[in-house]
């Protein structure tokens, strides 16, 4: 059988480093975490998360720290050597996964390698099982310590995960941590160790497997691939042009590949989101690219010996790089899912870990594409496999959200409910009782605030209304048949009028515009004359989706509306005069997104004004007017969805019933007032304050409009 390889680079190679380590995490102050509800399906509990902004300070925080910049190095192989910067644990954003109190509690990591020195600080207290004759040594130790370190002096990755630690100094003691990795549920397997001779080729797989003891390790592998995950370290030979056997197995066993992980050394440029650059260090991944991955591999972990006088430690640190401490940032990584995802299993971590690993930095180049999940490929390259790890990009949903409703899972995005301005905030606020059950392409369990789902149109701009208000009023005598009730106010389109004193007729057609669906007719008789009137008339519409939304159009379009419009206007004595308007409708949705059975929302809006003529000059007009815009007054919307269960944090679906008419009713006062200059030249003045602004509680806003008008 070939010789062992120990896949690090330490104690051997000169290292220049220049680590960070003064201070202790107590002296570094820590802004208060954002309190995390946990459910069901994950410590993430009820936060969706689209990014990890309310978590942002903590995660700084924690890269501020003595532990964490334990890991920050400069370091070389040797005079005249490249300079390479590392800082494993940021490159990977583990800050995240530990900013929302992520340790890898309750998951279990298994370790085949040289040797360990079972009482360190770093993990000795949760050493779960050692399999066959363990001796102390400074890799197996800095393995461990990498994948599941916590004491004062450094934290691993997964710093509350249990371990199972064996040698590897024999296909006996393999077989053994192998099925005790299975018995007690290991969510990976760490091999930072390879066999020096075999390469992944038939004549390779002979020479190891092909004895009784080869071939029992091997069942015993494919044994625990079926469950967990097993994690094998590259080769550190940069230059190697064909993979060691181990980490390429699945080559020769296909039925292996699900369970299996690839792992290479590399260091990297990054931001908070993302790698931007990194620099291979160990072999490429080469034949294993399609289930391969690279991480940082330069550490400061416990070593079973003082680096500095050689006596056995518990309480030692030393420096190392190497694919072998790359492998346990991976293993920990599951770790850390395994607590987050709890109804996921290893495989589907596994893919997790794939499906988000970096692969859009500098250098980059794809030499195939992977289905990792229904209609979600990965890229991968020969030399850096699906790309950097990181953790970050895992924890969040990966490709498509789906909620589950009546019909099946849609795409969260469907089932977004596009609600118009004379509904306000009253999706939102119906739903905000509820947290949703989204699932992502991973199968990844995700709580959403159920409001989320709500795309609520902005009202026009009150700034928009008061120059479109100045711009009607000035060409008019405020004495218009049907007023502005008669025309289409909030609609998006052009408002045609066609006006006729002699018949006290008036139409008005609303024409749609590019990109709306919304066109109306209103016609509207006047009973009466100037001084004294009563206007009657009847409007029918189709909303483009600004008004009511809930269609099952684009953004809510194709909600049909009629409504009767009353006007009256009466003297006031002299030049005083007053008119109000009202109109009274019902509309019918076909429903949008979730909300998919809407059926018939009554609406109305209404307004009053007084006013006088020659009040400063002769010919002016002073108006003060108050007015309510068109808003539902009674609907209602019904979905059957699957919820997030107080509690438990379980899915289960559920009726819900969400009301159309909003708490707050817009309420709009103003004053105008009309110069006429010349005969051809006229000034208007329009001041607006509305509250409960969109008819949104406690919202307001304020306009003023001048308008000037000059014919010719």
């Amino acid at each position: 059988m070939p010789p062992f390889l120990r896949f690090c680079q330490f104690g051997v190679l000169l290292c220049v480093v220049s680590a960070c380590n003064g201070g202790s995490d107590s002296n570094t102050a820590s802004p208060t975490r954002p309190e995390i509800t946990p459910g069901g399906s994950g410590t993430l509990g009820s936060w969706y998360i689209r990014d990890f902004t309310p978590w942002e300070s903590f995660a700084s925080s924690l890269r501020q720290s003595a532990r964490y910049r334990l890991q920050n190095s400069s370091w070389s192989f040797g005079s005249g050597s490249p300079q390479y910067q590392s800082a494993p644990l940021t490159a990977a954003h583990i800050e995240y996964a530990h900013a929302v109190g992520l340790t890898g509690l309750g998951a279990v990591i298994a370790i085949s390698d040289a040797g360990f020195r079972i009482n360190h600080e770093a993990f000795g207290n949760r050493v779960d099982q050692v399999t066959g004759s363990v001796l102390p040594d400074d890799h197996g130790t800095m393995v461990a310590s990498i994948a599941a370190g916590d004491s004062p002096t450094m934290i691993g990755v997964a710093p509350k995960a249990t371990l199972i630690l064996g040698s590897y100094d024999s296909p006996v003691t393999l077989t053994q941590t192998a099925i005790a990795a299975r018995s007690a549920g290991a969510v990976a397997l760490n091999n930072s160790w390879g066999y020096t001779l075999a390469a992944a080729t038939p004549t390779g797989f002979n020479d190891i497997f092909q004895d009784s003891d080869g071939a029992a390790y091997l069942d015993a592998l494919k044994a625990y691939a079926a469950e967990g995950v097993v994690v094998f370290a590259l080769s550190n030979d940069h230059a190697l042009t064909e993979s060691d056997l181990m980490p390429a197995l699945p080559l020769l066993v296909p039925e292996l590949e699900s369970g299996w992980l690839a792992v290479g050394n590399a260091t990297a440029e990054f931001n908070t989101d993302h790698v931007t650059a990194a620099t291979r260090i160990s072999a490429a991944c080469l034949e294993a690219a399609a289930w391969c991955l690279v991480a940082d591999g330069t550490w400061t972990a416990a070593s079973a010996y003082d680096p500095t006088t050689g006596f056995s430690s518990t309480t030692s640190y030393d420096f190392g790089t190497g694919s072998s401490f790359a492998a346990p940032q991976v293993s920990g990584a599951l770790a850390l899912l395994a607590e987050a995802f709890p109804d996921l299993t290893p495989h589907q971590l596994r893919l997790r870990l794939l499906a988000s690993a970096d692969n859009s930095f500098a250098g980059f180049t794809a030499d195939g594409s992977l289905e990792l999940a229904p209609g979600f490929w990965h890229d991968y390259s020969t030399e850096f496999g699906h790309g950097f790890l990181n953790l970050k990009s895992a924890l969040m949903p990966i490709g498509t959200p789906t909620v589950t409703m009546a019909e099946g899972a849609v795409p969260v995005e469907q089932a977004t409910v596009h609600t118009g301005a004379s509904l306000g905030d009253a999706v939102s606020r119906g739903l905000g009782a509820y947290s949703l059950a989204v699932a992502d392409s991973f199968a990844g369990q995700f709580a959403l605030p159920a409001p989320a789902l709500a795309a609520e149109a902005a009202p026009e701009p009150l700034s928009t209304r008061a120059a479109r208000i100045g711009a009607a009023g000035i060409a008019s005598s405020g004495a218009e048949i049907g007023g502005s009730i008669a025309g289409f106010d909030g609609f998006s389109g052009a408002d045609l009028a066609m006006i006729s004193p002699e018949t006290g007729m008036a139409l008005h057609l609303l024409a749609p515009q590019a990109g709306s669906e919304s066109l109306g007719l209103s016609l509207v008789r006047r009973f009466g004359d100037d001084r004294a009137a009563l206007d009657l008339g009847l409007k029918l519409a189709r909303d483009g989706g600004e008004v009511f939304g809930l269609g099952s159009g684009a953004n809510g379009s194709g909600t049909t509306a009629a409504a009767v419009t009353v006007g009256l206007r009466g003297s006031l004595g002299g030049d005083g005069f007053v008119q109000m308007g009202a109109e009274f409708g019902l509309a019918n949705a076909d429903g949008s997104g979730a909300l998919n059975d809407v059926g018939q929302m009554s609406f109305n809006s209404f307004g009053a004004e007084v006013g006088q003529h020659n009040v400063f000059s002769s010919g002016d007009r002073l108006t003060v007017g108050i007015s309510a815009p068109i808003a539902v007054t009674a609907g209602t919307a019904r979905t059957e969805i699957a919820l997030r269960r107080p509690g438990d944090g379980k899915a289960r679906m559920a009726a819900i019933a969400v009301p159309l008419s909003p708490e707050a009713r817009e309420i709009d006062f103003r004053i105008s007032y009309d110069l006429p200059i010349s005969d051809s030249t006229a000034l208007r003045l329009d001041l607006i304050h509305a509250n409960d602004f969109g008819n949104r509680q406690d919202e307001t806003d304020s306009a003023a409009a001048l308008t000037l008008r000059i014919t010719f």
